[in-house]
């Protein structure tokens, strides 16, 4: 592992009251609740530059659909990389989800097997979902590409499907992964994009029950891009896709965000010059990349039919 990435960050006891780590209630919640969030790095960081009155929206719409947030053990790696100590706003943020009766789990990527273990009979059908969406996420050049061609005995059991019979190969492969985090790389929206794959073929979830908060247009192609090449009648459940200004959309349009202000230092909040946005305008017919500066997004949001926010 890299210089600066840890599993555990030195201070993990400052969040711990206010996270689920135990792997047992973390199956409990996420089979019982209605919708689960799942934070990349990036809006995790943006949203904790927002003060608790912003945050409170988000908040609001997360406990009206019976919500919990999930943030995923390489998220965390990130979120507390360099020092390898999470920041105290991090902490802070972590503490205002919490007192706002939002549960929060912290969770090993490995551990969401005891989820679908509920579900599925075999280790081997829980494992073949692993394999399939490792095949399909895997690029030339990546981390899970490295860590695979390093080690003959993860990639025969990965990539040919061999001893899926046995329950670690889960433990194996995303162990062997979150070692060979680097500065930079896409990992931690890599294995975001594996679980949720993973998870949408839980049976009896509804679509859109799993969604991903992130702002990085990187990681979004790439969670898409495996969903879209996964062929159509192999697809599990779908998933949502929320970057921040279409959050606030949403949350303008459900009824929760109607403060002009608020949604302009939403939109503004961890930004610098132009919002730069997937949607479409009224006249459009196709999907286009609209720049924009905060205070015109809040205008087009807040009047009917003006813009359509995708991404």
């Amino acid at each position: 592992m890299a210089s600066g990435y840890i599993e555990t960050p030195r201070n993990m006891a400052d969040i711990m009251p206010y996270v689920i780590v135990d792997k047992k209630l973390m199956v409990i919640e996420i089979l019982g609740k209605e919708s689960c969030y799942f934070y990349d790095a990036c809006s995790f960081r943006r949203h904790s530059n927002l003060g608790p009155e912003e945050n409170a929206y988000f908040f609001e719409y997360i406990k009206a659909r019976n919500g919990l947030i999930v943030i995923t053990r390489c998220i965390l790696m990130e979120l507390a990389s360099i020092s390898g100590i999470l920041h105290q706003k991090y902490v802070e943020y972590i503490r205002q989800i919490k007192e706002f009766g939002i549960n929060i789990l912290v969770v090993y990527e490995e551990d969401f097997f005891s989820v679908m273990e509920v579900a599925f009979s075999t280790n081997a059908a829980i494992n073949h979902y692993l394999c399939w969406a490792v095949r399909i996420i895997k690029r030339p050049v990546s981390t899970i590409t490295e860590t695979l061609e390093c080690n003959s005995s993860l990639y025969d059991e990965v990539m040919k499907g061999r001893n899926l019979e046995h329950r670690g190969v889960f433990k194996h492969f995303f162990e062997a992964v979150r070692a060979k985090k680097e500065s930079g790389d896409n990992l931690g929206e890599e294995l975001l994009a594996i679980c949720l794959h993973i998870l949408s073929y839980l049976p009896g979830e509804v679509d859109g029950k799993f969604c991903v908060i992130t702002d990085d247009k990187g990681a979004a192609s790439k969670i898409a891009t495996l969903f879209k090449e996964t062929a159509r009648q192999h697809r599990g459940k779908r998933i949502i896709l929320f970057s921040t200004p279409k959050l606030v959309q949403v949350l303008y349009r459900e009824g929760f965000l109607g403060n002009r202000e608020h949604i302009s230092k939403i939109l503004s909040t961890g930004t610098e010059g132009n919002i730069v946005v997937l949607g479409t305008r009224i006249f459009d017919i196709r999907n286009r990349e609209i720049s924009i500066n905060s205070e015109e997004l809040t205008d087009l949001i807040m009047q009917p039919n003006e813009i359509n926010i995708v991404f």
